[in-house]
């Protein structure tokens, strides 16, 4: 088949002693992509007819890895889980690719999960597949990519606040991160989006908010309606500053002490600023919003992201429950023990 265009962009396909090799060119150029063809099949020919095989280091393939997806917005993530695992390979002495092995992965995994939470070893690990994916299936470098297995039971968190809460966190924080947080429970928006919140993204006669791809974190462009407590925290800051809503440049981050002394003072344990997302999703499900609706407010690009917030509103199963009325109602009431059926 040689190239073939798919989705703008031109793929490969690769046939060699009756084994395929399929990937992106990563180009909308059809020259371009002939000659990564033509280079990609004469490395294949020399590995696996010729034998003639280049070994590569996993350091090779971290940077590489690194440098191709220098665009993506967890780069700086990437880049520390890349330095984290270059150092825990080389302590084990594994310096090629090829023996990056599953049993190698496992007693790494085993010792980090006694330091840090299993969510984290799971980001760890997926950095590291993506890597030996890349490996095997764009580059060549591996004949084989082998399975490196997530910790089992990762727990969701599932932190929200009242509304009572709410009342008394944006009581004590200071300005700006007071109204911050009271626009990010009243809109979902992450903690990104909301530091780095433009008055080109907002139209308040329209009451509507619009964010480009290139600061959402599944790429997508997204836009939601401004309700009544989002409009008026907008207001207050209007004429304040020309480009960023809440403040001259660009705000990088919120101050640890100052979230800490907060939450103190709030009387509060246990909240990030991330959790005020969940508290905007959880009220809007109790509120008896959607499922589907909440996805497509919530910007999230999965189902299975909103389906934690499933369980808060069973209104509408109502009814169904009402079901077994109809059946009991059938019998006698002194038939049924059901503290016995309980038991």
């Amino acid at each position: 088949m040689g190239i073939y265009l798919r989705h703008k962009q031109w793929w490969y396909c690769i046939t060699v002693k009756g084994k395929e090799h399929r990937g992106s060119c990563k180009t909308q150029d059809r020259q371009q992509a002939q000659e990564i063809h033509d280079r990609l099949r004469a490395e294949v020919w020399r590995g696996r007819v010729v034998k003639d095989v280049q070994k590569h280091t996993i350091v090779e393939a971290i940077d590489r890895f690194l440098r191709e997806r220098g665009n993506k917005r967890s780069w700086k993530d990437d880049q520390r889980y890349g330095d984290w695992w270059k150092e825990q390979l080389g302590s084990a002495q594994v310096i090629l690719l090829e023996d990056v092995t599953p049993d190698v992965v496992a007693d790494i995994r085993d010792e980090e999960l006694g330091k840090v939470a299993p969510a984290t070893v799971n980001r760890k690990l997926a950095f590291l597949r993506s890597v030996i994916n890349a490996a095997h299936r764009e580059w060549m470098w591996l004949e084989q990519a082998p399975k490196f297995r997530l910790v089992p039971g990762e727990v969701t968190r599932r932190r929200f606040l009242t509304p009572e809460e709410v009342e008394r966190l944006v009581r004590v924080l200071a300005r700006p991160y007071a109204d911050m947080a009271l626009l990010s429970v009243a809109t979902g928006l992450r903690q990104g989006n909301v530091l780095g919140l433009k008055w080109g993204n907002v139209n308040l006669a329209t009451r509507r908010l619009t964010l480009p791809d290139e600061v959402m974190k599944n790429g997508l462009p997204f836009s939601c309606p401004l309700n009544e407590t989002a409009v008026s925290v907008l207001r207050k800051w209007l004429g304040q500053h020309d480009e960023y809503v809440f403040s001259k440049e660009r705000i990088s981050g919120v101050p640890s002490k100052m979230w800490a002394r907060a939450l103190k003072d709030a009387g509060l344990v246990d909240v990030r600023w991330h959790d005020l997302r969940h508290t905007w999703a959880s009220l809007m499900r109790q509120a008896g919003v959607g499922l589907d609706d909440l996805q497509e407010l919530g910007g999230w690009e999965s189902r299975t992201m909103v389906q934690r917030y499933a369980h808060l509103d069973v209104g509408h199963l109502a009814p169904k429950a009402a079901a077994l009325d109809g059946i009991l109602g059938k019998k006698k009431a002194e038939t049924y023990d059901l503290r016995t059926v309980s038991a």
